[in-house]
């Protein structure tokens, strides 16, 4: 212990002896995985091995080395959606050795459905292979009647996209009488890229207390660290690990903010567990400690991996739980207790084109498509997005996105009369860099405003000259504005207090913990009320959550447009 002390001091420019507190709430250390690989079988057979968990019986099925979980679904007659919702870590995969409690009835009521009070169709979550051709065998209905229910469904069906089907006539009964979460203006409920501002009728349990317990759940690997050469590292010949680096300024922020909401009188034990994520026997013991029961807010775990099984016991207990860095919305999914801070690919991508539609609708949009299959569902997120907004807009059928496949196409579009928006929803480096160089060739009597992805700060062959001459557009989900007087202050604390400047961890773990204690000091431990209606402006992210229907979770659905201008990175909206 007193080694990783001593090598965190000197190796974060040799901060000051506070960093032991850190390490000082740390409960748990690493453990051997138990998990070994099995020779692989030719055919999966169903388990012999039967037990009761909570008065429900469940198959025990131990992954052998080549099983998938739609492989192991088809053996058992289960659907995808069956195993992950008793097994939810397996949303990121599944590993040799892993034992998932496997339903031995199918479930009769079907999660993915809901039947608004009144109504005569249902509303159906699809899940991933689905076709219109089984849905309507499946529901006993035609194709035809479900596309004439959703006559904005143009790119066919998508996994996790929520559709009506008209309901039957056992189904159409009951909606009269069985009370649902849904709102009773069902058809407002939204598809892939659109959202519900209002939270459902879920009523969350709670009140206020005079003292709440806060449990952090971060990456520190101390044990990892504590087996570091101590002079390699401050000569530069080993590195702290990585997730390490990550959690250290995430706590440090968040330490001030429990410090400045100490002095509006808030009260609150903080419990801060070390979590390794590619452990499942530490996420497993760790979750056996009697006093994570009594949570009233947990904090992590950072990644996705680990994230699944805590956001599983959070539900059980009814303990709101926030993501802090995965974007993917799938650990939402039938949990009502999950608030994700990062935005989803797709809700960024259309929000930036609500801002190009609302910025520039009178003007020349290019949207580029590179036909690369990766990177279509990109493409077709901005299309259906935008064209829905230039519809909206007053915009005619004819008024759509234009669509080039190349850089000649796009300088085949140019018109010298009008500002040329040049969208390209990309990922690929080499590619984009390459664009970029190309069109900054265009001759200068062509305006030129370009519309990127977040991924494009990160690359740094991006010529900065270039980005500034075609005003380059930047969808993100964080921003700093070093100019405001709030950021001036927290920056000359932080120095103050710990030697050193701070990173971009340091202002999320401070805005995250200071907006969701602060909810808890004004609406007491069921805030989770309030939160949608609840919008706050941080240091570096802004909270404006929306809910999903379906009893889901919250998504932060706050997106900073910024752009280059005066060879700076600003705000545009």
């Amino acid at each position: 212990m007193q080694k990783i002390i001593n090598t965190t001091r000197q190796k974060l420019s040799f901060r000051e002896g506070w960093v032991v507190l850190f390490l000082f709430f740390i409960l748990l250390g690493s453990m051997n995985s138990y998990a070994q690989e099995k020779n692989q079988t030719a055919e999966i057979k169903k388990s012999n091995i039967t037990e009761k968990i909570n008065g429900v019986k469940y198959y025990m099925h131990t992954v052998e080395k080549g099983q998938t979980l739609f492989a192991i679904a088809k053996a058992y007659d289960l659907t995808l959606n069956d195993i992950v919702l008793e097994n939810p870590e397996a949303i990121d995969g599944i590993q040799p050795g892993q034992v998932l409690k496997v339903p031995t009835k199918k479930s009769k009521k079907n999660k993915t459905e809901i039947a608004p009070e009144g109504a005569d169709y249902i509303l159906f979550r699809v899940e991933a292979g689905q076709t219109l051709y089984s849905l309507a065998k499946q529901h006993k209905t035609t194709v035809e009647k479900i596309k004439a229910l959703n006559p904005d469904m143009q790119d066919g069906l998508k996994g996790g996209q929520t559709i009506k089907i008209p309901a039957t006539k056992e189904q159409a009964e009951s909606s009269k009488t069985e009370k649902t979460k849904a709102t009773s203006t069902a058809a407002g409920i939204p598809s892939d890229l659109e959202h519900a501002d209002t939270a459902s009728v879920t009523n969350y349990a709670g009140s206020k207390k005079e003292e709440y317990n806060i449990a952090f759940f971060l990456p520190f690997h101390a044990n990892e660290a504590n087996e570091l050469n101590t002079e390699k590292i401050i000569k530069g010949d080993e590195q702290l690990p990585n997730k390490s680096t990550i959690a250290l300024p995430f706590y440090e922020g968040a330490l001030m903010a429990i410090d400045s909401l100490k002095k509006r009188n808030f009260k609150a034990k903080i419990f801060v567990y070390d979590i390794d994520d590619t452990d499942s026997l530490n996420i497993v013991s760790l979750l056996k400690k009697p006093e994570l029961k009594t949570m009233d807010l947990m904090i992590g775990p950072l990644f996705g991996s680990s994230f699944m099984p805590v956001a599983k016991f959070a539900k059980e207990h009814s303990i709101p739980i926030v993501s802090p860095f995965t974007q993917i919305n799938k650990i939402l999914f039938d949990n009502l207790y999950v608030c994700k801070m990062l935005p989803s690919s797709a809700m960024q991508l259309e929000l930036m084109a609500n801002y190009v539609v609302d910025s520039f609708k009178t003007q020349n949009l290019i949207l580029l498509n590179n036909g690369s299959p990766k990177e279509v569902t990109f493409y077709n997120a901005f299309k259906k997005a935008g064209n829905k907004a230039l519809k909206k807009a007053g915009g005619t059928a004819n008024d759509t996105l234009r669509e080039a496949r190349s850089i000649a196409g796009v300088e085949s579009m140019m018109n010298s009369a009008k500002t040329n928006v040049v969208i390209l929803p990309s990922n690929n480096q080499s590619y984009v860099t390459e664009f970029i160089s190309k069109l900054n060739k265009v001759p200068e009597k062509n305006k030129i405003v370009v519309f990127g992805l977040q991924s494009w700060l990160n690359y740094d062959n991006l010529d900065f000259e270039y980005l500034n001459k075609l005003s380059v557009h930047i969808p993100s989900n964080s921003f700093v504005d070093y100019t405001n007087p709030a950021t001036k202050d927290f920056i000359a604390e932080y120095r103050a207090r710990y030697k050193t400047e701070p990173e971009l961890y340091a202002f999320q773990g401070y805005d995250i913990t200071n907006y969701f204690l602060t909810a808890l000091h004004k609406y007491g431990s069921g805030f989770l009320n309030n939160i949608v209606d609840d919008k706050s402006k941080g240091l570096e992210v802004d909270f404006h959550f929306m809910q999903y229907p379906l009893d889901s979770g919250f998504e932060n659905k706050f997106v900073y447009i910024l752009k280059y201008k005066d060879y700076k990175l600003v705000k545009a909206n």
